[in-house]
């Protein structure tokens, strides 16, 4: 089973506990994946996973939720020990099964409180947000009061609170962005598009989220960026020169490995596809040309991979036709490909 998603379901396990809603298979399951001595990485990937959940976002619990959930994991304590004592194993095993017991147990106590913070500074009745929209067929340029550079691209909105900067740096953006980010360690950038959140210190990515399309992109120019996704309880690291794609639909992730970062050629007025589906790149000319291009052929969505540099939208559906074999007509405002 792929690493990535192993964990994802351990995570999910972790959280089922919390809600008291693992049946006894999957409790069996999360206390033989505890024991494991072979799944140090693992462990860690999911226990940093869920400590990052805690930033500004979980309050602790009182003294008698405290109690409650000390009980709570009293039991699953003495149901692992019951199980740990019939395995013979040496002494640093049992060393590393304990420190994960206890890793584990502050985790649960922490998060099963099941409070959420309320952000004061997110809520307060005095934040108004400042919404930048770019028209279709436009990219617009905007520069913030840190220092940090946006490119925004056609049919995209960027929502600005007014305390941006103040104590944080906190965004929300649809459609596509690229961000050079002003570094502050003191003040992590995060940009919340579609179903994930990019946290930064300072660094160059671009976000692709149209709630339209099926995948998410991200895509790191330089720096590093922490991806967090919470629909699939998943964080992960993109280093510069890499792609990761989210399937909306699927949850699939795909990390790519560039030697050429042509995802921000848009920036520049370059309309760019790599082995994308037709149905995604007639989405990108519309947002680019403003013009409707339906597609008539039955089940044909062919993989489509060219560049085009600021040329007329007859010029790319002409290329388009040649390598698909399609044809094209127009009918009013709308261009038809057909066999």
């Amino acid at each position: 089973m792929d690493a990535s998603i192993y964990n994802t379901q351990m995570l999910s396990l972790l959280q089922k506990y919390i809600e008291n809603r693992c049946d006894e298979c999957e409790l069996r399951t999360l206390l033989h994946w505890l024991k494991s001595v072979e799944d140090t990485c693992g462990f860690d990937f999911v226990s940093e996973s869920l400590w990052n959940k805690l930033e500004n976002k979980y309050a602790y619990p009182d003294e008698n939720r405290i109690m409650r959930l000390n009980r709570e994991v009293d039991i699953l304590l003495r149901k692992i020990k019951t199980e740990h004592s019939t395995l013979r194993k040496a002494k640093i095993t049992r060393r590393k099964f304990f420190y994960r017991i206890a890793s584990v147990v502050a985790l649960l106590i922490v998060l099963g409180c099941g409070y959420l913070l309320i952000n004061e500074r997110g809520t307060a009745d005095d934040v108004t947000y400042r919404e930048i929209s770019v028209a279709r067929g436009e990219i617009k340029k905007y520069t913030l009061n840190d220092g940090t550079r946006i490119v925004l691209n056609s049919e995209s909105k960027l929502r600005i609170p007014s305390d941006y900067n103040r104590e944080r740096r906190q965004l929300e953006m649809t459609g596509e962005g690229f961000f050079e980010v002003a570094p502050n360690p003191h003040k992590p950038f995060t940009v919340k598009s579609g179903e994930a959140q990019v946290k930064v210190l300072g660094t160059s990515f671009n976000v692709k989220a149209y709630p339209e399309d099926n995948n998410m992109g991200i895509t790191v120019s330089t720096g590093k960026v922490l991806v967090n996704i919470p629909e699939i309880d998943l964080q992960l690291r993109v280093m510069p020169m890499e792609h990761l794609v989210v399937n909306r639909e699927t949850k699939a992730l795909t990390k790519l490995v560039l030697h050429e970062n042509n995802y921000t050629k848009w920036t520049n007025g370059t309309l760019h596809f790599q082995k994308e589906p037709l149905s995604e790149v007639l989405k990108m000319i519309k947002r680019k040309y403003g013009r409707n291009v339906i597609l008539r052929c039955g089940n044909c969505d062919p993989l489509i991979s060219g560049t085009h540099d600021n040329k007329s939208v007859e010029a790319v559906i002409d290329a388009i036709c040649f390598t698909t074999k399609l044809k094209h007509r127009e009918d009013g405002e709308n261009i038809i490909l057909y066999k």
